[in-house]
């Protein structure tokens, strides 16, 4: 497991934890991390690309019912290096140059990784 801890602009320490991975299937982006899989439309991809919210659905919702719910979001950060992905209200990140190269055919997989406030005991 590997676990990054950096202090961002909002001084608060927080460890980045990896999970999962999200990997382009079929033109769109699934999302494996250790509790679900979730799923980025083909044509989501393209709001995203031009910086606006995309909607991301819970794989298994969609494959009972194509017309889910949206279970979350994702989006392009303001500094423009990663991509946050909220899930059920857990907020996920992934590099945004891992997300590019993935979409380009030139890397196989994104990292995905929680984002936990050091020292904040639930």
């Amino acid at each position: 497991m590997v676990k990054i801890t950096v202090t961002p602009n909002t001084k608060t320490e927080v460890t980045f934890e990896h999970i999962g991975a999200a990997r382009l299937y079929n033109g769109s982006v699934r999302i494996d991390v250790k509790t679900m899989q979730a799923v980025i439309p083909a044509g989501e991809i393209r709001r995203l690309e031009d910086h606006w919210p995309a909607s991301v659905f819970d794989i298994s919702d969609v494959m009972k019912d194509p017309d889910a719910a949206p279970v979350g979001k994702a989006w392009i950060t303001r500094s423009g290096k990663a991509v946050m992905i909220s899930i059920n209200d857990v907020r996920y990140v992934t590099p945004l140059a891992q997300v590019k190269g993935m979409i380009k055919g030139e890397r196989k997989y994104a990292h995905v990784a929680t984002m936990q406030p050091v020292g904040v005991h639930a």
